[in-house]
Order: structure tokens, then sequence, then C-alpha cells
């Protein structure tokens, strides 16, 4: 189950900063020019930490959920042994 929640939150570091960026991305609101946007740099560092750090929670809780089911379906094939 560790390993699931270690896997889970390595494929959340690389999943979750390109989907921020995505989401957090200005609309084009005028072809050919860049968008200026004003913004507080605090709140916005504040918010995109907390965004990354909740992705690589889920990812954990995901991961070691699916390790779970995996390792409950490969056990569960096993027959058991049988006492002498």
């Amino acid at each position: 189950m560790i390993l699931g929640a270690i896997v889970g939150m390595l494929v959340a570091s690389f999943v979750v900063p390109p989907l921020l960026v995505w989401y957090n991305e200005p609309g084009a609101i005028t072809p050919g020019h860049q968008t200026q946007m004003i913004c507080n740099i605090p709140t916005l560092i504040h918010y995109t930490t907390q965004r990354l750090l909740l992705g690589q929670a889920i990812g954990a809780v995901l991961g070691a959920m699916l390790f779970l089911v995996i390792a409950g379906f490969g056990s569960a094939s096993e027959e058991p042994a049988q006492a002498a």
C-alpha cells in the first residue's frame, strides 16, 4: 500500500503541474498579443502550492487504493496451502 501511495504521488507530481498551468492560463482575448494580468503574487503562490499538494495527496490515495486492489486480486487467485 505504501508503494502505491509513493507511485501515485510521483505520477501526480508530473501530471498536476501541467494541468495547473493549463487551468490558470489566461484566454487569448486579442490574437497575436499577450494578455496582460495584474495579480497578487503571494496569493498566486499560495493557491498554486495548495493545488499541487492537494493533487499529490489525491494521487497518493488513488495509487494506494489501486495497489491495494491489485494485491487483493493477486492474493485471491492463489490457492490456500494445504495443511500436512
